[in-house]
């Protein structure tokens, strides 16, 4: 390697040759580039632990239970009704998984940060009332009674899982050091 002139990083070794020339080659200090490492680490470390745990917890299953919705509940319901069989509706909604999985992950976040069992099942209950009923008659039409049900079960589905995430992951603002 030539020497590029940073000579305060590196640390270079002149080799003496017959004759008049000399070899230079370069080598890192362990210690400089130890303690590079030690501040690397460290800085990802602090990137890690800024990280607040409960929201992002919410916004994953807030996440996966609208992946849920689209995947399981809505093809289960679609299938009673005798309008398509669940395999077929499940090919049919998969186009809506990843807005799904969007808007439920900021019902989740909203849930969790609402901290009260009955504010996260209706904010939960209220995206999944929607977006149910927008992804079933996007995917079969104007039919009333399949879109009603369709929405009753995405408010069912999401008032248990919008409790379940408000109570679970809510801050504890009244906890106690001692």
């Amino acid at each position: 390697m030539a020497a590029t002139g940073n000579v305060s990083r590196h640390l270079f070794l002149s080799i003496p040759r017959i004759g008049s020339c000399t070899i230079t080659a370069k080598v890192d200090p362990p210690q400089g580039r130890l303690n590079m490492i030690k501040r690397l680490n460290a800085f990802i470390l602090s990137k890690i632990l800024g990280i607040r745990l409960r929201p992002t917890g919410a916004v994953i299953l807030g996440g996966f239970a609208g992946l849920s919705l689209t995947t399981t509940i809505l093809p289960s319901v679609i299938s009673t009704l005798g309008v398509i069989d669940d395999f077929s509706a499940r090919l049919d909604l998969a186009g809506f998984a990843v807005y799904s999985f969007m808007v439920w992950a900021v019902g989740g976040w909203a849930a969790q940060r609402q901290a009260s069992a009955q504010g996260g099942a209706v904010i939960l209950g209220l995206v999944g009332l929607v977006s149910a009923a927008i992804f079933a008659g996007l995917a079969y039409g104007t039919e009333k009674e399949l879109i009603l049900l369709s929405a009753a079960a995405g408010l069912a589905y999401g008032s248990i899982g919008g409790m379940l995430i408000a109570i679970a992951l809510s801050e504890n603002t009244h906890a106690s050091s001692g």
